[in-house]
């Protein structure tokens, strides 16, 4: 099995795994914003070997997936050299033997897990709230989805997203982690990167900010703009396609570009009491 997310009659069958749909309603939502040069979905080494070459000899990245309803512990996707896609394939077949391999060529520095200004989720209820949780340089919403670290958070209530100014940094923010607890997530973070770029530990440790200093002005505004605002807008059409209460996944990579990986995936972001946000 082969699925190309370019090929419009695979999509149905590449939306039948939660994480795959996630990323094609990016290209479908946010056609501009997509990282995605290539996607193969595959199911095993041996279509790996067929496409093998189409892919970036450095710097691919490599996820997995399997069936909606299907539980499973699914390593953590990776971005890495070409040559370690078969040890990933080998570890995943050997937890999860029904898994699928996502295979992505992105677009230049959308992959960037060392050098970037961070990660965005977005937790959004139409018509009730938008919740917002960031990570900073050097993080990427890995840490978001996965529950491990937020390092800013805010409640915006929906009726006032078209008022949202740059007073909504701080008018809406609910949480600052303290220094103290920063420093633990950027440990684990060192160690997670350094397993995915062992020949890169050095400047993995110079590139870590020692403190965190808050999310930038600039990055706050484009969120607002590019992701927020848009989506407000157009929540009608959310709505007929069944998407009311859904996440958006967003890296911010070094130049400040925001990358959406993936949208319609609340049940991979952390379960959140409306108790946290006030």
């Amino acid at each position: 099995m082969i699925l190309d997310l370019s090929k419009k009659e695979h999509i149905p069958i590449i939306n039948t795994y939660k994480k795959c749909k996630g990323i094609s309603s990016v290209n479908k939502y946010f056609p501009n914003l997509s990282p995605i040069n290539k996607m193969y979905v595959i199911n095993d080494l041996e279509d790996w070997e067929k496409v093998e070459s189409e892919f970036p000899a450095e710097m691919m990245t490599v996820r997995c997936d399997c069936k909606k309803g299907v539980n499973g512990k699914l390593p953590s996707g990776q971005t890495f050299n070409r040559d370690r896609v078969r040890g990933y394939i080998e570890k995943l077949k050997s937890v999860v033997p029904d898994a699928v391999i996502i295979l992505e060529d992105l677009k230049e520095g959308s992959n960037e897990r060392i050098h970037t200004q961070g990660g965005v989720n977005l937790d959004i209820k139409i018509g009730e709230y938008i919740y917002m949780d960031y990570v900073g340089p050097s993080f990427d919403c890995r840490e978001l989805c996965t529950g491990k670290a937020a390092h800013e958070s805010w409640n915006i209530p929906w009726d006032e997203v078209p008022f949202m100014n740059d007073s909504a940094i701080k008018k809406y923010k609910t949480y600052d982690i303290s220094q103290k607890e920063y420093i633990e997530t950027a440990k684990e973070r060192m160690r997670f990167l350094i397993d995915a770029f062992p020949d890169r530990k050095d400047e993995i440790f110079e590139t870590m900010p020692k403190k965190y200093k808050g999310i930038n002005r600039q990055l706050f505004r484009d969120v607002r703009e590019q992701i927020i605002f848009p989506i407000y807008l157009n929540h009608e059409m959310f709505s007929r396609d069944g998407l009311r209460s859904f996440g958006v996944e967003i890296n911010v990579v070094e130049d400040g570009t925001l990358v959406p990986f993936e949208i319609e995936v609340p049940e991979r972001f952390t379960s959140k009491s409306k108790d946290n946000y006030r």
